[in-house]
């Protein structure tokens, strides 16, 4: 049995009743992790310990945590209504979502977008595919180049430390992202996607749609903010995260962030997670509609 075990102070069933789309303030916890620290949980499911968090303290130097910054900031700041329990539920509802012009939009919009590649169509061209697997670009990689490149750097840092903390869930990884097209791949790294937050204070979720045998990656830029822990409220435990720290973890357990303070009027945070989209590597046939060029 591995060291720092962690168990769930609550079952499935009872966190279920009220954890989804919820807050959790620092005082729910009863472990703050603040240095190097590896911890792991034992899955009822496969009978095997797994990793729940790796923290790796001042792994990114900041020359590249402004290159992220410079390239990511406006994205990230541009809001979203497709969060659904991480952008919470407002105060009264039981619901996060409802139905919009016959799509599905969260009730709270929250200031976080997606850069890289993406295996669902544009809402434009949903009616060409009969699938809902399409793989394109996103729209800031689309639009912005000159900033994806810039942030490439810093993209591939991260999967190299992946490579070297994350291990096996790396390995397993790099062999789906070797069946994934050439062009709907984040070069030399082994994801396909980023997600930017700015100033945002998930609630308790899990992540979807991203590879299910792989590892989240979590990064912080910013200055002069104070809180906005990573938390596992179902086990109880959270992890200060701080800009130029790498976090690998496991995004399919709930999770959300403590309240968060900023210091000073220009004080921010930006959140960067990477990971493979999970059905990329079934897309191979090659499709152009308007200015998009897909594969599915």
């Amino acid at each position: 049995m591995p060291r720092n075990v962690y168990e769930k102070k609550y079952s499935d069933y009872e966190f279920n009743k009220f954890g989804p789309g919820s807050k959790f303030e620092l005082s729910h916890y009863d472990t703050v992790i603040d240095s190097n620290s590896h911890g792991y949980y034992f899955d009822v499911i496969t009978r095997k310990y797994k990793t729940l968090f790796k923290l790796c303290k001042k792994k990114i130097n900041q020359r590249l945590q402004d290159q992220a910054t410079s390239s990511f900031r406006k994205l990230a700041q541009k809001t979203s209504a497709n969060r659904g329990f991480a952008s919470g539920k407002p105060e009264g509802s039981k619901v996060v979502r409802i139905m919009k012009d016959g799509q599905s939009m969260s009730l709270v919009k929250s200031n976080s977008n997606i850069a890289g590649f993406y295996d669902k169509p544009d809402r434009r061209h949903k009616k060409h595919f009969k699938t809902d697997v399409a793989c394109r670009k996103t729209a800031f990689n689309h639009h912005n180049l000159d900033l994806w490149e810039t942030g490439l750097p810093f993209i591939q840092k991260c999967s190299n430390l992946y490579r070297k903390y994350g291990r096996k869930y790396h390995d397993i990884q790099q062999l789906e992202y070797d069946r994934i097209e050439h062009d709907y791949k984040i070069p030399d790294t082994v994801f396909t996607t980023v997600t930017v937050n700015y100033n945002w204070r998930t609630s308790c979720h899990k992540d979807t749609g991203d590879y299910s045998k792989g590892l989240g990656n979590l990064i912080v830029t910013g200055q002069d903010f104070d809180g906005c822990y990573l938390g596992f409220p179902q086990f109880k435990v959270c992890i200060k995260v701080e800009p130029g720290d790498f976090l690998l973890m496991d995004v399919h357990q709930w999770h959300c962030n403590t309240e968060m303070t900023l210091l000073k009027p220009d004080g921010f945070r930006i959140s960067y997670v990477l990971y493979l989209r999970e059905h990329m590597s079934q897309c191979k046939k090659e499709k152009q509609i308007d200015d998009l060029k897909y594969y599915y």
